[in-house]
């Protein structure tokens, strides 16, 4: 806020000064009561005169709802802005110099004496003719009172304010029906019924032309889903298909008109509905069948029905779980029954998760011997995360008492919370765990069960030991330098073994006469091949080479990898062409025998995945797969017709079925009405079509398209026959989605019975 300048320091101050600040700070003080007095008169005359011309013009041209709901906040926008900016100017007011040319203006006995104090040198001089005039100024200025500066002026605001209120009260009491109305179609205007405010214009314009029978108005519903689906209500209005779970709560309702006698309602396909009346409104309350079509209302005047409206529903399916079992990955097999198997699931459903368990079966022998016993177990821990639920279980294998060739069959089961059509229960892929048998130990594919110390006979299979080289690996963290030198030479020493059998291999068959020992089981090595003889005559009575020998021979043959070294040559010792596969996969296993010697498992597993694959690879090589291409000649037609054999045929009587449901006629009723359309009475033509909705329901049809009929049905009894027919047509091509398609062009054919009945089908629609 300004004041007056004081004098500088060591000048004498202004003579005047105290009395003009107090004269200008009375006149700003009443200038702001003036502001204040006039924005508490002004605001609400602006709220009621803006509120009173809008419900008129509403009720001369009747507004859209998404209008009115813009064009009624302007009341209030125009009152606030108006407060602002009143508090505006009362919180920063004009300098103080206006304040004193105001107070000179309204206040003629102050003669300019204010408006010179304020403008006067900081000093004035001395003198007899000063002294008296600041005299006769500090007089005039303290005899002035302020408080009619700034008069409210409050006649005008006051009138417009008073005429207002008198306009709406009068108007209230005069047509109380139409006020509520109008209050309704203001303060919610998607609530309002637009069939009630034009019986208001009727009954209140003298010019306006009377109401016709009121139709069914715009549907208002309310969907309580099913308490286990743990979701809240639903509103939603117009003529769309009301969607829902089965056993939903699904209120409907609308505006009953006072000349109505009544409505009915019924289920497509089903019994009769009650109806109530709430106020000004009818109420339907239907709880969700799974199998429901539709309901179907009908308004009822003077004995006869006036209007029906057709509600297609749509019943969503509640889907079961997703259940998945994410350990083990994959099935496993066995060493032995022992060791701890962790299993872990999961399961999603779209309305929550009820219950989650592990379902088992433990099967043992075969044939007559066969047997097993099944169970549940629960999960130890589960944690539930919206929708989802995550079990796990660790289980004691050993406490299973599980024998060699055991099965164990392990699934996921959940169940859904659904109590009305349910519950939903869904199941896991299966995971099958098997105990080995003791000539099956090179199946084994997991650590679980797999013995502290393994047996020195049968060899262990390449991945037994690929399984025992992971595992040290994962425990190597945890070993002393010692230990992990003991466990990892024992896993080379059994590396050593199977490569020993592998160079066994190479030299039995890299010999024409060799035969293996019967001592030795190869069964874990799963290879395979046909022996490529390229041997000469002269060599057959030469000497055969040891086994030491062949293997430095077969080193010395792996090379580089060169084009020289891998071309077939039949100038070549035998051993060259006939085991060069076995020759690369004893390498391998060399080389991952001399990692796990030097204590470095994790070096070695690469020459062990490369050999496992080698080692399938061969298998596979060994199968053989016969294939043969099968000649069919084609059949003559033309010449084979007529030739068959009819003895003791004769024709016997074709029991009559079921007829297939056929949208024919509904689309040729559909034609009718919608060609009819504007010719008829518009009455007439909303109850046809309405039936056809019902019609349509009833047949199974598509629930959007039924819709799109019952929308037709309001627009005809509306008049407005062309948005009718637009809407017909679409529900048609949603019925029948290739009538409106082209033809497509006939086949060719030389027959003339078949062109003719191709021809024929070529008519049909």
């Amino acid at each position: 806020m300004s004041t007056i300048v004081h004098s500088p320091l060591g000048r004498s101050p202004r003579p005047l000064q105290a009395p003009a600040e107090r004269l200008i700070g009375g006149v700003r003080a009443a200038w702001r009561r003036s502001v204040l007095l006039r924005a508490l008169v002004i605001t609400p005359a602006l709220l009621v005169t803006t509120a009173i011309l809008l419900v008129f013009l509403d009720l001369l041209i009747p507004l859209r709802a998404v209008l009115r709901e813009t064009l009624r906040w302007i009341p209030p926008l125009l009152g606030l802005g108006f407060v602002a900016f009143s508090i505006h100017r009362v919180v920063r007011p004009p300098p103080p110099r206006r304040f004193a040319l105001l107070a000179e203006e309204r206040i003629p006995a102050l003669q300019n004496r204010l408006l010179t104090a304020f403008d006067a040198a900081d000093a004035l001089p001395d003198g007899v003719v000063v002294r008296a005039f600041v005299a006769d100024a500090a007089r005039r200025l303290a005899e002035t009172d302020p408080r009619g500066v700034a008069p409210a002026t409050l006649r005008v605001p006051a009138i417009v304010l008073g005429v207002g209120l008198t306009l709406a009260g009068i108007f209230s009491l005069a047509l109380p029906q139409v006020a509520g109305e109008a209050w309704t179609r203001w303060m919610h205007p998607a609530d309002a019924y637009a069939s009630r405010w034009s019986e208001v214009r009727a009954e209140t314009l003298p010019n306006a032309a009377p109401a016709p029978m009121p139709l069914f108005d715009e549907l208002r519903w309310r969907v309580q889903p099913p308490a286990y689906a743990g979701i809240g209500p639903r509103e939603d209005r117009g003529d769309e298909p009301v969607s829902a779970l089965a056993g939903s709560r699904i209120r409907l309702r609308s505006r009953f008109p006072d000349r109505w006698d009544g409505v009915r309602a019924a289920v497509i396909g089903g019994r009769a509905l009650p109806v109530r009346r709430a106020g000004g409104e009818w109420v339907i309350d239907y709880t969700m069948a799974a199998d429901a079509r539709g309901l179907s209302l009908e308004a009822v005047a003077g004995g006869e029905v006036i209007d029906r409206r057709v509600v297609p529903l749509i019943a969503l399916p509640d889907q079961p779980p997703d259940v998945q079992l994410t350990v083990p990955q994959a099935d496993l097999i066995l060493a032995e029954g022992t060791g701890r198997l962790t299993i872990r699931a999961t399961a999603g459903d779209d309305y929550g998760i009820g219950g989650f368990w592990l379902h088992w079966t433990h099967s043992r022998g075969s044939g007559e011997s066969y047997e097993f016993v099944e169970g549940d177990w629960q999960f130890a821990r589960v944690s539930r995360i919206g929708k989802t639920a995550r079990g796990e279980l660790v289980v004691d294998l050993g406490t299973l008492k599980l024998q060699p060739g055991d099965v164990m069959h392990i699934r996921a089961v959940a169940r859904d919370r659904n109590d009305v059509t349910g519950p939903g229960e869904s199941v896991s892929r299966t995971r099958i765990i098997r105990v080995a048998r003791p000539d099956e130990f090179d199946e084994v594919n997991t650590d679980i069960g797999l013995p502290a110390e393994l047996p020195k006979d049968p060899v262990l299979s390449q991945r037994m030991i690929i399984l025992m080289t992971e595992r040290l690996v994962r425990e190597a963290p945890r070993l002393s330098r010692a230990d992990l030198l003991k466990r990892s030479g024992e896993v080379a020493r059994e590396q050593g073994r199977l490569r020993d059998v592998v160079g066994e291999q190479i030299y039995v068959r890299s010999s024409e006469s060799g035969v293996q020992g019967q001592d030795l089981d190869f069964g874990y090595l799963e290879t395979s091949g046909t022996q490529h003889e390229h041997t000469e005559a002269g060599n057959a009575e030469a000497e055969r080479p040891s086994a030491e020998e062949l293997l430095e021979e077969a080193s010395e043959a792996t090379g580089r990898g060169t084009l020289d070294e891998i071309s077939h040559k039949h100038d070549e010792g035998t051993i060259l062409d006939v085991n060069r596969d076995l020759m690369a996969l004893h390498n391998l296993m060399w080389r991952s025998e001399s990692e796990l010697n030097l204590a470095k498992p994790d070096s070695s597993l690469p020459f062990q995945y490369q050999a496992l694959r080698m080692i399938q690879a061969m298998q596979q090589a060994d199968r053989v797969f016969p294939r043969g291409n099968v000649r069919v000649d084609p059949i003559d037609v033309a010449e084979a017709r007529g030739q068959g054999k009819l003895d003791d045929v004769a024709p016997s009587a074709r029991a009559q079925g079921t007829a297939l449901p056929s949208l024919g006629p509904l689309l040729a009723e559909l034609d009718r009405v919608a060609a009819g359309l504007g010719r008829r009475p518009a009455r007439q033509s909303s109850l046809e079509i309405s039936a056809l909705a019902a019609r349509a329901l009833e047949a199974g049809a598509d629930r959007e398209a039924a819709a799109l009929v019952s929308r037709a049905s309001g627009e005809a009894g509306a008049g407005r026959a062309d948005r009718a027919r637009d809407l017909l047509g679409r529900a048609r091509e949603r019925l029948a989605p290739g009538s409106g398609a082209a033809a497509r062009p006939l086949p060719t054919t030389s027959d003339p019975a078949a062109a003719e009945y191709f021809r024929r089908i070529g008519r049909m629609p």
